[in-house]
This record gives C-alpha cells, structure tokens and sequence, in this order.
C-alpha cells in the first residue's frame, strides 16, 4: 500500500497545477472516475465533429483532450508520458500549438477583483480583425486557442467574426465570458460554429452577492443567457459548447460555494453542459487593491459540503490555486508551453501572470513584440530558451515573471536561489 501511494505522489508531480490541487482534496479515485466519464463522452464528441464539421476539427478536439496540457478544456491526458522528455529539455521545446489572445481591453464593468476597475494610464482598445489573422499566422500548427483579455470580448465589434476565422481553420476554440450583455444571436452563434467550449464567469449562488461583486453585471439577466443557451444547444441536439463556470473565491463568495453547485445542478442534467463541462472555483489574483479580498484557506465546512455536493450531482469539480498551501511548487509549472499574447502583441510566458495589474511590468519584461518579430523568432530567442531552462529547474534562481504568479509556490525556491531579475 505504502508502494502504490508512493507511485501516486510521484504521478501527482507530474500532472498540471488543477488537477494535482484537486486529487489533494477530492483523492485520485474521484480524478480516476472523473476522467473515465469525460472520455467517454469524448469518443461520441470526436465523431459528432467528424461527421458534422471535418476530420481536422475531430483531430484537433482529440489532441486537446489528450496532449494538451494546461487551459481551459485541456485533458493532458497523455501530458505525462512526455512530462519528463520537456522538463529536461525545455529548450527544445517546439514552437507552441496553443495559445491564448487578448482581443479586447475596454470593459464597461466595475468587478471588484479586476485589474480592469483599478487601471490607471493603460491602453483601451479592441484588437483588430487583421492584426489577428497575423497572430494566428505565427502559430502555423495552431490546434487549440483561447481567446478573451482584459475586457469584455463580445464588445468588440470582431469577435464573432475573430471566432468564425479560427472555426473555418478548425481551430479548438475555448472562451471565457461574463454572459452578462452577451447578444442573443452571438449565444445561438457560438452553438453554429460548434466553438468546443465556454467558461462562464459567475462569482456566487446569490442575486445580492454577485452584484456586489461584479458592479455592473445583471444576476438574472446572467441566469436567464445562460439558460438560453443551454435550452438552444438542447434544441439544436448539438453536443457543443461545453458549457463550464468559473467561480472565483473571496471573502465575500466562499460561504456560497456549495450553493452555487446547487445552483449548476438546477441548470439541468450534466449531458446538458456537455460531460466536459467543469465547474473551476480559482483563487484571487492578486494585487495591492485587492489583497483584502483573498481567502488564503478555504474553511473546513465549506470545502467538506463542496466534496459532499460535487459528489451527489456527478459534477466535474477543480479547485486551483484557491489555498497557497496546497498549490504546487514551480517545478511542475509547464504553463509556458501556452503564451500569452497581450493586446498590442507583446508576448508573455502565461495567463498566471496576467491578473497581476502590473501590465507596465509585463511589457517591459516580455520576450518580445509579435508584431515586430515572427512568434519563431521570439520563441527561439536565448532569453525565452534561458527562462524556460529556469522554471523547471529547482537548483536555478525563479524568473522574476514567476514571482507575479499565484498559481504555483515560489517563494521558498526564492528563497534559496534567489529570484533572477532577467528573466
């Protein structure tokens, strides 16, 4: 028995930042029936898109649940058999096959744990439809993309025309909206191009909650899109999107939680949501105005009703980064495999970073401008080389960009090794 637990320690550290913080509360057996559930599912979804849309876009939904190893929708499923091979040769690393695209910085609302609502003296602007065909041109095996930003995507005037682009290269699409003021015909259009999936961002179980958090935002206009949407998917028999909820956990939220798996349970069966479809409570995002808002452990009844009530409905629950004691060291970070390309084309290792309303920082220190070099050019670059050699590396000082995340434990590699200010 002590061999077996052993073994599963050791698997545990070789598995994304999500999935290792969620078998630590829910166990591996929970993981196990989890992802024997969600691949059957796959099998029915692989050959609804090989007969609906074309063989390519079947393939690429396989190679996001199977080889795709951190995102939202990413499976990793085979991620482990190959962890080894990229951790020690991270320089060799081929030129990313996903990534993630910030089409939009304007936001019209106050959410009170947004970088957004404190932005001072930062670009406001949409991303425009060429500059994002040139984006995806730099990524010519490009398999899965995430696109969203620091604002409300669906107010740019390109998006929907931004999704069916990627959807006619047969690009797996994931996005992540508020489903506040989304337009009608864009819930039924995102249905239409079969986009493979949408995490919905909806922060409580309660109307006097979620719009204390999210200022501006609408609960019930919210609650009503989102039944729309899944009433029209069901209309349609279309097995896409899956439909997931991002809940992000704070002081004002926590006691909430498994009322909010209530509230996703009363949406309808699971097959509804699709059986990819996810329910992730993450962690704050800090920064100075919002640090009071963080939960750093989330309480014993809480986190005990949300197992309890995960496990009566059959949802798909993860927790990450919501407690700094069960994240993972930096060691097991591999999301620099997936860039993240900022409004203007700067380019950073992650998303982790992002929410660090620091955006002055980020540019100053990113691997360069994709609208003034290829992605190849910046991808290949010995500074981009030297940091992905260093993040793996326990014996190598922490990049100073992995000091702004909150994903993953780095203070006492810090510590130790000190933080390397070049990188």
């Amino acid at each position: 028995m002590n061999k077996i637990r052993g073994l599963m320690k050791k698997w545990l550290t070789l598995v994304p930042g999500g999935i290792f913080t969620t078998s630590n509360v829910f166990g591996p057996r929970y993981l196990l029936g989890m992802a024997t559930r969600m691949g059957k599912s796959y099998v029915a979804t692989f050959f609804y898109l090989l007969f609906k849309k074309s063989p390519r876009a079947a393939f690429n939904f396989f190679y996001t649940k199977v080889f795709v190893p951190v995102g939202e929708g990413a499976g990793a499923g085979f991620y482990i058999l190959f962890n080894p091979i990229i951790r020690k040769f991270p320089r060799l690393a081929p030129l990313p096959q996903y990534v993630e695209i910030e089409v939009t910085t304007i936001c019209p609302r106050k959410c009170i744990m947004c970088e957004h609502t404190y932005w001072k003296d930062q670009e406001e602007r949409h991303l425009s439809f060429s500059e994002f065909k040139h984006i995806v041109s730099q990524f010519p095996k490009l398999r899965w993309l995430h696109l969203t930003g620091e604002g409300s995507s669906f107010t740019n005037p390109d998006y929907t025309k931004m999704l069916e682009y990627a959807k006619s290269k047969n690009i797996c699409v994931y996005l992540v909206d508020s489903f506040d003021h989304i337009p009608q015909e864009a819930i039924e259009k995102l249905i239409d191009l079969k986009i493979e999936g949408v995490y919905i961002s909806f922060d409580a179980a309660t109307k006097e909650t979620y719009e204390r958090i999210r200022i501006g935002c609408d609960f019930d206009r919210v609650l009503k899109n989102v039944r729309r949407f899944i009433e029209l998917k069901q209309a349609k028999k279309s097995l896409l999107p899956e439909i997931s909820f991002r809940y992000i956990v704070m002081k004002h939220n926590v006691e909430e939680m498994p009322a909010f798996l209530d509230l996703v349970n009363s949406l309808g069966p699971r097959k509804l949501l699709g059986e990819g479809g996810r329910v992730d409570f993450v962690g704050n995002l800090e920064f100075p105005e919002v640090m009071d808002l963080s939960i750093y452990e989330l309480p014993d009844h809480v986190l005990k009703a949300v197992v309890e009530k995960t496990k009566k409905y059959r949802l798909n629950t993860f927790l990450s980064h919501t407690e700094p004691k069960r994240n993972p060291c930096i060691e097991q970070c591999i999301c620099w495999l997936e860039p993240y390309i900022m409004m203007g084309g700067d380019v950073i290792p992650c998303c982790n970073i992002l929410m660090s309303n620091k955006r002055a920082v980020l540019r100053q220190h990113s691997f360069g401008n994709i609208f003034k070099s290829s992605m190849a050019e910046i991808w290949n670059s010995q500074r981009f080389k030297a940091f992905r050699d260093s993040v793996d590396n326990a014996n190598k000082k922490v990049p100073f960009l992995c000091t702004l995340c909150r994903a993953y434990d780095f203070k006492e590699r810090a510590k130790k090794h000190s933080v390397d200010g070049e990188l």
